[in-house]
């Protein structure tokens, strides 16, 4: 009988155990960034202001919305879709900020000087860069590769397109955006 209770009174001491880990580990100074992060810039560094760029800062220093793209060099549909981004870019660059992030590294589909032959290779303009900090995979949920993020001029996120997009649909999805923001 003995043994038995001990058994609640070990289970009750892991219990407070793992909470007390658990609560420190949700303090301010260990809860992460909020999804922001610092990128150093392929392409586009004349337009972000710089070649290493916080993005939080980016987005309180600019008044357009953002279209914020995580790509990978050896994704076929984020190449696939590339062209269409760069397209768009040239179209609406004055009223939404382009952004393609490449985390191929930190989901096996690519290297950092593939992410830069890629762009450079396909005539990317718009800012595009690459990341250290591989918790923008989790801040952001990116689950698929592309994803983009439609974000007002204030950052918050207004629309979401897992997987990649045709031209035609980035299209109106911009100009949803553009009204979005306008009002």
């Amino acid at each position: 009988m003995g043994k038995l209770r001990y058994k609640p009174t070990l289970a009750l001491l892991v219990l407070m155990s793992l909470t007390v880990v658990l609560s420190a580990c949700s303090t301010p100074e260990n809860s992460g960034n909020d999804g922001d992060f610092t990128f150093s810039t392929y392409t586009g560094a004349d337009e972000v202001g710089g070649t290493s760029i916080v993005f939080d800062e980016l987005v309180a220093s600019d008044d357009r919305p953002i279209l914020l793209n995580f790509w990978a060099s050896n994704c076929p549909p984020c190449r696939a879709e590339i062209p269409a981004l760069q397209e768009a870019w040239q179209n609406y660059g004055d009223e939404v900020l382009f952004v393609g992030i490449d985390i191929g590294p930190y989901i096996g589909l690519g290297t950092y000087n593939g992410g830069r032959k890629l762009v450079e290779e396909l005539g990317v303009t718009y800012p595009t860069g690459n990341t250290l900090d591989r918790s923008v995979i989790t801040d952001w949920q990116i689950t698929n590769m592309p994803t983009t993020f439609l974000l007002s001029s204030d950052g918050r996120v207004k629309d979401i397109v897992i997987g990649g997009i045709s031209k035609s649909r980035l299209s109106q999805k911009v100009e949803e955006l553009i009204a979005v923001n306008a009002s």
